[in-house]
């Protein structure tokens, strides 16, 4: 098993885990790849805002594998908006978020703002990103709520 691919491994056993490659991306190529992983996540929650499931199907890689609040296993499609409406994080912030890159794996461990009112409640997400030929994508994701 290559290197990368056990970190992956690890990361999915430990802790159980959602590509633009926006123009903003392209510019930021020569950026610290951990900077990349966080835009990532900024693209992809403001791709979900607006639903715009072209961008969703970049950000997303087709081998997507999650895991639901409720612990239910998600694919691709499950987790893409039909039609242009939002998706459930319309008005969802990145909070404090810390990035580890392995090579061409990184994983992402933070918080996600879903808006502001008593009705806000954080959402701790796991990303695991992954750099292929079309740029970085997310591979598994898990989220919880706190």
């Amino acid at each position: 098993m290559s290197s990368t691919r056990l970190i992956v491994f690890i990361a999915l056993i430990i802790y159980p885990a959602t590509f633009s490659l926006s123009q903003e991306q392209a510019a930021k190529s020569n950026s610290k790849a951990e900077d990349q992983v966080m835009q990532l996540e900024r693209d992809w929650l403001a791709a979900d805002a607006k639903g715009d499931a072209i961008a969703l199907r970049r950000i997303i890689a087709e081998d997507f594998i999650g895991s639901s609040f409720n612990g239910a296993l998600l694919s691709k499609e499950d987790i893409i908006p039909e039609g242009t409406e939002p998706g459930g994080f319309a008005g969802a912030t990145p909070g404090e978020t810390t990035v580890r890159v392995f090579g061409d794996t990184g994983v992402l461990m933070g918080v996600i703002n879903t808006g502001a009112g008593p009705q806000a409640k954080p959402i701790r997400v796991t990303l695991v990103c992954q750099k292929r030929t079309q740029g970085w994508q997310i591979i598994a994701t898990q989220m919880t709520m706190q």
